[in-house]
C-alpha cells in the first residue's frame, strides 16, 4: 500500500472512530463518578456501623448503670426501712426511758419525803440520813446522763436521717437523668 493511501486509512478510521473514543471518555468519567460514589458509600455505611456500634455500647453502659442505679435506691430504701425500724425502736426505748425518768423523779419524791419523816423522827441516824442523800445525788447524776444519752441519740437519729434523704435526693435526680439519656440516644438510634 501507498504511504497516502495509509494516511487516508488513518483518516477515515481516525473519523470512524473518534465518537467511539468520545463515548469511551465520557464512559471512563461516568464510570470514574460511580467508582467515587460507591466509595463515598462505602465510607458513609462504614462510618454509620461504627456509630451504631458507639451507640449500642453508650446503650449497654447506660442499661448497665441504670441498672446499678435501681440496686443503690432498692439499697437505700431497705436502708430507709431498716432506719425506720432503728427509729421506732428509739422511740420505744426513749418512752421506756421518759417512764423510767418519771419513776425516778417520783422515786426522788418519795425518798425526800422519807428524808424529812426521817430528820423529824430520827434525829439521831445521821449515817442513815447520808446514804440516802447520797443516793439522790446518784440517782439526780444518772437522770442527767440518761437524758444527755437521749439527747445524742436523737441528735444522731436527725443527722442520718437528713443524710439519708439527700442522697436519696442525688440518686433519684441521677435515675432522671440517665433515663433522659437513655431515650435522646434511642431517639437517635435509626429505626
Amino acid at each position: 500500500m501507498s504511504q497516502e493511501l495509509k494516511e487516508l486509512l488513518r483518516s477515515v478510521l481516525q473519523e470512524e472512530l473518534k465518537p467511539v473514543h468520545d463515548r469511551l471518555e465520557r464512559l471512563e468519567g461516568t464510570v470514574g463518578h460511580i467508582r467515587q460514589d460507591v466509595s463515598q458509600l462505602q465510607q458513609d455505611v462504614s462510618q454509620l456501623q461504627k456509630d451504631v456500634t458507639h451507640l449500642q455500647q453508650g446503650q449497654q453502659t447506660l442499661e448497665t448503670t441504670v441498672s446499678q442505679i435501681q440496686k443503690d435506691v432498692a439499697q437505700l430504701q431497705e436502708g430507709q426501712k431498716a432506719l425506720q425500724r432503728e427509729i421506732v425502736q428509739l422511740q420505744e426505748g426513749q418512752r421506756t426511758l421518759e417512764t423510767t425518768v418519771s419513776q425516778i423523779q417520783k422515786d426522788i419524791t418519795h425518798l425526800q419525803q422519807g428524808q424529812q419523816t426521817l430528820e423529824h423522827e430520827m434525829a439521831g441516824m445521821k449515817q442513815m440520813q447520808e446514804r440516802i442523800l447520797e443516793e439522790l445525788r446518784i440517782s439526780k447524776h444518772n437522770q442527767a446522763l440518761i437524758l444527755n444519752d437521749v439527747t445524742s441519740i436523737r441528735k444522731s437519729v436527725d443527722v442520718t436521717v437528713s443524710y439519708l434523704q439527700r442522697r436519696s435526693d442525688v440518686m433519684f435526680d441521677k435515675l432522671i437523668d440517665h433515663e433522659k439519656e437513655i431515650l435522646n440516644l434511642k431517639s437517635k438510634m435509626p429505626n
